[in-house]
């Protein structure tokens, strides 16, 4: 998927300004551009299959750009999204490789790659029914959760595969606070090239399981650690079907005390 042909795809895309990806191609008076004003996006550039038959693969993009001065705790948010069939078929090791990749070709404050469900209409209608499973296996994000444009150098969640870019890095104390403070032994933290960091939390993602004792130790240590740095629970509640106390202690699952087991299966 990273071929020089798609790359070269996807600089034409947003520096081409095709008609309505970009704010000033809209009509003044058009509701779009009252929304994309109010939201502050410039940009705003989604790639994807059929609607109708989705093919699980994504690549979204929301820009602030350059020229027009913006707050300093405004980032452009890039995502890209594949199928977990390509987990299945062409293994973690494969995803890694694809994470770096892009890491490799983009500039970044932070950047991640784990477990998450795919935004869609589907899916917020169906998260009020997902309660005690994303209580359950805390390794699954859930997605534009914690994911802003008016986030400034902080951390959105948790994740398999965590990117720690400028300034943040040193900020938090660089890489031998990472691997002094980060003790588990499926913890690797790697040292990237122009001030960054990845830290790999096992050598795959997980979902975990806290009725059978799983709760991703790795990724509580690390949640610890970077407490101080992580995007705050936000003041407004807008999941359905939650209450605050239930958004808020989801949204700090690796920071509060996990459950008790309730079952081993070797008990039969």
């Amino acid at each position: 998927p990273l071929a020089p042909a798609v790359w070269e795809e996807l600089r034409e895309r947003l520096g081409a300004a095709p008609a309505d990806d970009f704010l000033d191609d809209l009509p003044r008076d058009s509701l779009w551009f009252d929304v994309l004003t109010r939201r502050r996006f410039d940009a705003n550039v989604r790639l994807t299959g059929d609607e109708s038959d989705s093919s699980g693969y994504e690549f979204r993009y929301r820009s602030r750009l350059p020229w027009r001065n913006p707050s300093a705790r405004m980032l452009s948010v890039l995502s890209v999204q594949v199928p977990l069939r390509f987990l299945d078929e062409q293994g973690p090791a494969r995803l890694r490789e694809l994470a770096l990749d892009l890491a490799g070709a983009l500039p970044f404050s932070t950047a991640h790659a784990g477990l998450s469900f795919a935004p869609s209409r589907g899916f917020w209608k169906a998260l009020p029914l997902l309660k005690a499973d994303l209580f359950r296996h805390p390794g699954w994000a859930v997605p534009a959760a914690g994911t802003s444009m008016d986030m400034g150098f902080q951390v959105d969640g948790i994740h398999w595969l965590n990117f720690l870019g400028p300034p943040l890095l040193e900020t938090v104390g660089g890489i031998q606070a990472l691997r002094s403070h980060l003790k588990h032994p499926e913890t690797s933290v790697q040292e990237l090239t122009e001030g960054r960091a990845l830290i790999s939390l096992g050598p795959a993602p997980l979902a975990g399981d806290t009725k059978l004792g799983e709760t991703l130790p790795a990724y509580r240590e690390l949640a610890r650690f970077l407490e101080p740095w992580l995007l705050p629970f936000p003041q407004v509640n807008t999941w359905d079907g939650y209450t605050d106390e239930e958004a808020r202690l989801w949204w700090r699952r690796f920071l509060e005390a996990p459950p008790e087991k309730i079952h081993d299966p070797r008990d039969g």
